[in-house]
């Protein structure tokens, strides 16, 4: 059992607000949850990213985050929803919506948690997809700028996270 001190519960704290984050941009295709019409390459990106993902490495403004942390912290993506399965840890957002737009260099995402002490905030960041099983996220803090890169320099209130696909997503 991990011991909850004050850095450990900011660490989960600040990796909640980027995983809410997670997914893992511009809104330029739909706003979150809406029914809009998608670009094809949009389409081809939520297909990618829906799945169970493990989190794998976390920068926190310029800190690693424990493996502990990380073994801890399952994200489940369908499309442009995503939650955390209980036992994900302490701190994170139970769910929320993202939108994607592929359409720039870096990808774009934007996150807005459904609960916790960030609902209904903005959170903006950039991914990449690695390959059919890898992917990789940063966010920039909750109501500011988006990054322009995947880094994670102390003092930037930025997250930078790297995610593998353990499987799909489960039935309910």
């Amino acid at each position: 059992m991990i011991k909850a001190t004050p850095i450990l519960l900011g660490h989960y704290r600040i990796l909640a607000i980027g995983v809410v984050a997670a997914i893992t941009a511009g809104c330029a295709n739909s706003k979150p949850g809406g029914a809009t019409a998608q670009s094809a390459a949009a389409e081809q990106d939520y297909e990618q990213l829906s799945g169970t993902w493990q989190l794998t490495h976390a920068v926190v403004n310029g800190r690693s985050v424990p493996a502990s942390v990380l073994r801890n912290t399952i994200l489940i993506t369908d499309r442009n929803t995503f939650r955390f399965p209980k036992a994900s840890g302490v701190g994170t957002h139970p769910a929320g919506l993202f939108t994607v737009n592929p359409d720039t260099r870096p990808k774009q995402v934007d996150s807005i948690a459904e609960g916790g002490p960030k609902a209904g905030q903005l959170t903006r960041g950039i991914y990449e997809i690695l390959d059919a099983n890898h992917k990789r996220a940063c966010w920039g803090p909750t109501g500011g700028p988006r990054p322009t890169e995947f880094k994670s320099p102390p003092g930037s209130g930025r997250i930078l996270q790297y995610w593998k696909k353990i499987g799909p997503v489960p039935s309910t």
